[in-house]
């Protein structure tokens, strides 16, 4: 499974997403620190009813917290978009 695949799968497993889009930027930034140890940049468009009501930073703590295992070794950086 590919990286984009695992963490789409993960974000669909925790919050159901009524619109999930997982872009993989790491073409964009080769040559940077983590990149050229293997770990990807990735964009995450997301939307889901258990953002509602919740800050930008909860949000993206809810985010790692489902990705925690994967950031570092496999993803070195995310930016993360709530719809």
């Amino acid at each position: 499974m590919t990286r984009v695949a695992t963490i789409s799968e993960k974000l669909k497993q925790a919050f159901s997403p009524t619109h999930l889009e997982v872009i993989d930027d790491s073409a964009d930034h080769l040559g940077h620190t983590g990149s050229s140890e293997g770990a990807g940049h990735y964009t995450v468009i997301i939307s889901a009813t258990d953002f509602a009501g919740k800050t930008p930073v909860k949000r993206h703590q809810m985010i790692y917290e489902v990705l925690g295992e994967m950031i570092g070794p496999e993803i070195h950086a995310l930016r993360i978009q709530v719809l």
